[in-house]
């Protein structure tokens, strides 16, 4: 085989060669364009639920600054209506201590007064007792001798 047909043969085999590789290349970029194409399908999903779960984060984190201010307000409700509560009870004993008090002065009053009453009364029956006495001896006296000028 002389040089001249050898050259194009190998230029055939080169040319195929070539080719072969360049398909291969291509069937190989095809395959990584397809999965350039999912990742980036992926990464849009990703990016979206990213944002998606950044959203709700955001919300999250609202609802929890709301529940604490509520709650702190509920505290602050609570605190304020104890302390109303501890007033109206400290006014309400005073006022029941303060009731007592003048109840318990009027009836030391009402019992000295009926003690007076009670002894006024007692000195009035011993001076009636007494009168009664002295009555009842004139009257023995008044009816002895009236027995002593009958028996006479």
């Amino acid at each position: 085989m002389s040089l001249s047909r050898i050259l194009p043969i190998a230029n055939l085999v080169g040319c195929l060669l070539i080719t072969g590789i360049i398909v291969a290349q291509w069937l190989k970029e095809r395959g990584l364009d397809s999965k350039i194409q999912s990742l980036s399908q992926q990464l849009a999903t990703t990016r979206e639920q990213y944002d998606t779960e950044k959203k709700r984060t955001a919300a999250l984190e609202s609802d929890v600054a709301q529940l604490k201010e509520s709650v702190e307000s509920t505290v602050k409700a609570r605190k304020e209506s104890e302390d109303a509560m501890a007033k109206l009870i400290a006014e309400r004993d005073a006022q029941n201590a303060s009731t007592a008090e003048a109840a318990s002065q009027a009836n030391q009053e009402q019992v000295k007064i009926w003690e007076k009453a009670i002894a006024d009364r007692d000195e009035k029956i011993r001076t009636l007792n007494e009168s009664l006495t002295a009555t009842r001896a004139r009257l023995d006296e008044a009816v002895a001798k009236l027995k002593a000028a009958g028996a006479r």
